[in-house]
């Protein structure tokens, strides 16, 4: 611990050459999912005789995982770029990309004080915190992300206009083949549908990637920020719905009809917009979710019960064909 909080302190009093002294003054763990470690820093810095605490949050990079390979510079690249929007994310700092500070590449970015709902929302659609986040989604979904310097989030090799579920779908593709389960008869079934029956409608724009409550941080009923931006992609908006209701499926919350969630319908209350075809991208969260359990050691059991059964609720025979 010492030598990495003297590496890390070194690395920091590089990045603030104008400071008198610099330290870490406090180290502490914060929950985390699926994601790359999240350690919390306060940095003391004198400067000109007078001394400040800076609330930190360090990302250190995974070398495996469920959602592996962990590209922290892409999140880093991606906060920076949603940062100079409307985007409600935390201020990114510094990114160390070669790994020889800390033995992985890490970022570091400012910690706000707040408070973070459970995975799945607590309350129904007209719930003051989903509400919250439905409105801050829909300012994502807003961003003109060419303009905004995120087109390298298109996948290498499908041109600059892919179809949205192509452009998406792509990096979960890659995850089930380096699992083993891409030729899975329900993975490679599922797969099929999607990339055969994609909606007319389908358009281009940002897209979060992973929109569990969690990733909310509220003060009170005010959204102070969105987190954890590794899986953020170009296509669909709808597939944030799409995830967040199989999410709900699969964990126990609300789930409506036609692949409608909680969150989709607070998203239509704000909007005013209608969401429609959402049972084609509850499916593809469903694809996202074999995926994810087959990560946690769960993929058979829930490829050959709940979420066999669920897709047929939703799609009827025609998902299998």
């Amino acid at each position: 611990m010492v030598e990495w909080r003297a590496a890390l302190t070194a690395f920091l009093a590089r990045q603030l050459p104008s400071a008198e002294a610099v330290s870490i003054v406090r180290v502490s763990g914060l929950p985390a999912g699926a994601s790359n470690e999240t350690i919390a820093l306060d940095l003391e810095v004198r400067c000109a005789g007078i001394t400040s605490v800076v609330p930190l949050i360090l990302r250190p990079q995974r070398r495996g995982g469920i959602l592996a390979p962990y590209e922290v510079g892409r999140q880093f690249q991606v906060m920076r770029a949603v940062g100079a929007t409307q985007v409600l994310a935390p201020a990114v700092m510094w990114h160390e990309a070669t790994g020889a500070v800390l033995g992985v590449p890490f970022f570091v970015m400012h910690r706000l004080r707040c408070e973070t709902p459970p995975l799945l929302w607590p309350e129904g659609p007209s719930g003051p915190h989903v509400r919250a986040a439905a409105a801050a989604l829909a300012t994502v979904h807003a961003v003109d992300w060419r303009k905004a310097g995120l087109d390298f989030l298109l996948p290498d090799g499908l041109g600059t206009a892919p179809s949205p579920i192509m452009s998406e779908i792509d990096q979960w593709q890659a995850r089930a083949d380096r699992m083993g389960i891409r030729t899975d008869r329900v993975a490679a079934a599922l797969e099929r549908f999607l990339l055969r029956s994609e909606p007319a409608d389908a358009a281009l724009s940002l897209v979060h990637g992973d929109t569990n409550a969690g990733n909310y941080l509220f003060r009170g009923t005010e959204i102070v920020a969105v987190v954890d931006w590794e899986l953020a992609a170009i296509g669909d908006k709808r597939s944030d719905f799409g995830f967040y209701a199989a999410l709900s499926d699969l964990f126990g919350g609300y789930s409506g009809e036609a692949g409608q969630s909680v969150l989709s319908q607070a998203y239509e209350a704000v909007t005013g917009e209608r969401l429609h075809n959402l049972e084609y991208y509850a499916a593809f969260g469903l694809y996202r979710m074999l995926v994810v359990m087959a990560g946690w050691g769960g993929g058979g059991f829930w490829s050959g019960g709940f979420i066999v059964r669920r897709l047929d609720e939703l799609l009827g025979p025609r998902w299998a064909a």
